[in-house]
């Protein structure tokens, strides 16, 4: 499962849809999309970005407004995956 926790100004991001085999698995080509477009843009706006395997951490995140508006889009984009595939992608939002 692929656990995404929203705090202040960080976001974390774990684990494995485990939806499917590798290379099929629609849960984690949706998330990891959307997660490393957001990683992008909020690196672009001084955010800072700590990966390893199965594991993405965006803290230092400006409280802008293009940091607030690529939040929330995040946010939404992954609460609809997660209404659909709830056993795969667990949010936390502190």
């Amino acid at each position: 499962m692929i656990k995404v926790r929203f705090c202040e100004n960080e976001i974390i991001i774990e684990g494995h849809a485990d939806f499917d085999e590798y290379g099929k698995d629609i849960v984690c080509a949706a998330v990891s999309s959307m997660v490393q477009y957001a990683a992008y843009v909020l690196k672009t706006n001084g955010a800072e970005l700590e990966k390893r395997e199965g594991f993405l951490k965006i803290f230092n995140i400006k409280n802008d407004n293009c940091s607030k508006k690529m939040i929330f889009v995040l946010k939404e984009a992954l609460m609809n995956i997660e209404e659909k595939f709830p056993e795969h992608l667990k949010l936390e939002v502190k």
